[in-house]
């Protein structure tokens, strides 16, 4: 006998759901805060430059959010944005601290 699906509940924050091109292990709460983190800067930047497209497209939409996202959409919205979020994570271009349970984070905490 099978299980119904709708029983199969994954934890956002504890559940390891996918493995990115640099091997991390994310739960589906770190990649929804890379996803922010990416956003974030893409606002700030074009901001900066008198830009408020990214904004307005958001705000207009009606987005409903990287952390309401099922999981299909936000490894759809991950893959488009992690060679972004490394890059301005190398180059320090993220505005707010990583997610303390990042692997990133953790990383960063040893050295």
């Amino acid at each position: 006998m099978g299980k119904r699906l709708a029983d199969i509940i994954l934890d956002k924050m504890e559940d390891l759901a996918y493995e990115d091109s640099k091997g991390h292990k994310l739960t589906h709460y770190v990649m929804a805060e890379r996803c922010l983190q990416v956003e974030m800067a893409k606002i700030y930047n074009d901001y900066s430059e008198g830009d408020y497209e990214t904004l307005t497209y958001i705000l207009e939409g009606g987005f409903k959010g990287f952390h309401n996202m099922e999981l299909s959409e936000l490894i759809d919205e991950y893959e488009g944005a992690e060679e972004t979020f490394y890059t301005l994570h190398e180059a320090e271009g993220l505005y707010v601290s990583l997610y303390e349970d990042d692997p990133l984070a953790k990383k960063e905490e040893v050295a």
